[in-house]
């Protein structure tokens, strides 16, 4: 895949990911993410990275600064291999903003602790 076709992906799928991020749960939200990712071509391990990145650059720039759980539903929205690894939050018992965490696959690499850690 290309780094032009990615970046224009990238920038066409957030709006409307932001658009269900507001207004679907996550259940359904899921569910419509996967399915499109799991049409989307497959990558290799060096263009996820790319595609890990634009989307960091992207969602950086949204109003409001960036957002995990966006970050983590236009990934899965965009490939295969993110569409089938488990979503998962740690939240955090205070509650508030930056009191949680979206992530996929396993632990994230840091130290960060959660009261609370789910998985869909």
């Amino acid at each position: 895949m290309s780094l032009v076709g990615d970046i224009f992906r990238v920038a066409w799928a957030l709006p409307s990911i932001e658009l269900d991020r507001r207004t679907l749960g996550p259940g359904p939200l899921l569910e419509k993410v996967r399915a499109r990712g799991r049409r989307s071509g497959a990558r290799t391990a060096p263009e996820r990275d790319r595609l890990q990145r634009l989307i960091r650059l992207v969602d950086a720039c949204v109003p409001g600064g960036g957002n995990c759980y966006r970050r983590a539903l236009i990934e899965i929205a965009l490939d295969p291999t993110a569409a089938a690894e488990p979503l998962r939050f740690g939240l955090r018992e205070h509650g508030g903003p930056g009191s949680g965490h979206a992530w996929l696959g396993g632990r994230p690499d840091d130290t960060t602790r959660y009261d609370a850690e789910f998985a869909a």
